[in-house]
């Protein structure tokens, strides 16, 4: 069994320290943009040797910290061979949280209205403009911990404008976009997205989107099928967070405004077809 040095330090998430350590290590997160202060607080003598580890020789974390303290002024630094998972793998004592034992999720999370968004962003050959847009309700449904439904309502009068900061420019933008040119909102003052279905994408790594969503998106009074790409996480609190950010070509749902598709010598008035959205859902715990 190898032998632990000390000083010993865990740069790991907090979270993965308490599942699993090296027996005597001190965890400072190397992802905290205090690391250093971390470090120097406690351990203020930069001659004193101090070893590090990560999670394994495949990903980072070990060398990024000891580069770190190496450019701090620390001397000695060592790097535990292999991370945590070579140490286990050596047959090194590891010391494990409480293991807590819990069912794949399933139920229906109901939308939190307040954390929900849509950002968009229209351009045309000269410039682009951005907003937002509220969801007015929805959720999603999960069995066993797949992604199986989802319906959410998207309130197209809440539609704003960001960049335009003159009062009288904003508002005339946001009323074309509201109008028949775009959105017709007096006739169709929401839209409407449905899940289908949703598949995991096989080698997701954290950060990237996770599942594949297919569904359709009525806007306008027109329902079109669509997918995109999603990253869909579950919160501390018990719902979930999903992010998505893709391109729609408005003109599939009629509005037909600037568009080279329907009009020619539009000269300054072209618009893209394309709008982007940035969607952020997040859900409250599951209902009762």
């Amino acid at each position: 069994m190898p032998t632990v040095p000390f000083p010993l330090i865990d740069v790991l998430a907090d979270d993965s320290f308490e599942k699993a350590h090296i027996p005597g290590a001190v965890n400072i997160c190397v992802y905290e943009t205090s690391f250093l202060d971390n470090v120097r607080k406690a351990f203020p003598d930069t001659s004193v040797k101090l070893t590090v580890y990560g999670w394994d020789d495949s990903t980072r974390e070990g060398k990024l910290a000891m580069d770190r303290l190496h450019s701090a002024g620390y001397t000695d630094v060592d790097l535990i061979p292999g991370g945590l998972s070579g140490w286990k793998a050596r047959g090194g004592e590891i010391e494990r949280g409480e293991e807590h034992s819990q069912r794949p999720p399933t139920g229906k999370y109901p939308l939190d209205l307040q954390k929900s968004f849509i950002h968009w962003t229209g351009r045309n050959l000269f410039g682009y403009h951005d907003g937002s847009l509220s969801l007015s309700a929805g959720g999603i449904a999960l069995e066993a911990g797949a992604l199986v439904g989802g319906q959410f309502t998207i309130d197209m009068r809440s539609l704003r404008c960001f960049d335009l900061t003159d009062s009288v420019m904003n508002k005339m933008l946001v009323t074309h976009l509201l109008s028949d040119d775009f959105f017709s909102v007096e006739e169709f003052p929401t839209a409407e997205f449905t899940i289908a279905s949703a598949s995991l994408l096989g080698g997701a790594t954290a950060g990237s989107p996770n599942h594949r969503i297919r569904g359709s998106l009525t806007l306008r009074g027109i329902k079109r099928t669509m997918e995109f790409l999603a990253l869909i996480a579950e919160n501390p609190e018990g719902g979930f967070t999903a992010q998505a950010s893709f391109d729609i070509d408005r003109t599939q749902w009629g509005a037909l405004y600037g568009s080279g598709k329907f009009f020619s010598r539009l000269g300054r008035h072209v618009v893209n077809d394309e709008v982007h959205l940035h969607l952020k859902i997040v859900t409250a715990a599951a209902e009762a």
